[in-house]
């Protein structure tokens, strides 16, 4: 758990900001500025917390992104997790909102998934299913049945992977 309420806070605002996307980069100092700090506050701030591995360093003029363990922590100290609130539709075809739904859960997917140590042909698979949905989304009328199928699997791995969270991602955005 996070002890220092500044580093929580900063982590949060940084959470927010970025959606929960590993891919965003946000400026470090404009993270600080809506919690109030200064710009060298801000930059102290940001570099505790790019020690503990929870953000990362993404431009030499301060910008910062989170990490997939930053993520996890935001999540522990209270924000929503990636995709909170969103689901995927239930009619046939994939529409717009579910294409940016299943964006942000395959971002946190990809950078959870680097992660793990687990079997080589379990972590095969998991990339490969990964893969196929972005492929399959690819499609004009990508279907909502496929996507779902590919996602049920992907829980099932995820799960005996040693990553319950990424699985409980999924099955909040299946319903």
């Amino acid at each position: 758990m996070i002890e220092d309420n500044q580093e929580k806070a900063y982590l949060l605002a940084l959470y927010q900001s970025t959606a929960g996307n590993p891919s965003v980069t946000k400026s470090m100092y404009e993270v600080g500025a809506a919690l109030g700090q200064e710009k060298q506050e801000a930059q102290k701030t940001a570099e505790t917390l790019i020690g503990k591995g929870w953000v990362e360093i993404k431009t030499l003029s301060g910008g910062i992104g989170i990490t997939a363990e930053g993520i996890d922590m935001a999540q522990q100290a209270g924000a929503g997790p990636i995709g909170d609130g969103d689901r995927l539709g239930a009619g046939p075809m994939i529409d717009d909102s579910d294409r940016k739904t299943l964006a942000k859960l395959l971002e946190g997917l990809k950078a959870d998934v680097a992660k793990l140590t687990t079997e080589y042909g379990r972590l095969e698979e998991m990339i490969m299913d990964i893969k196929t949905i972005e492929v399959h989304l690819l499609s004009p009328r990508p279907k909502t049945a496929v996507i779902k199928a590919l996602l049920q699997a992907l829980i099932t791995l995820l799960a005996k992977a040693g990553d319950p969270r990424g699985a409980a991602r999924i099955e909040r955005l299946l319903g």
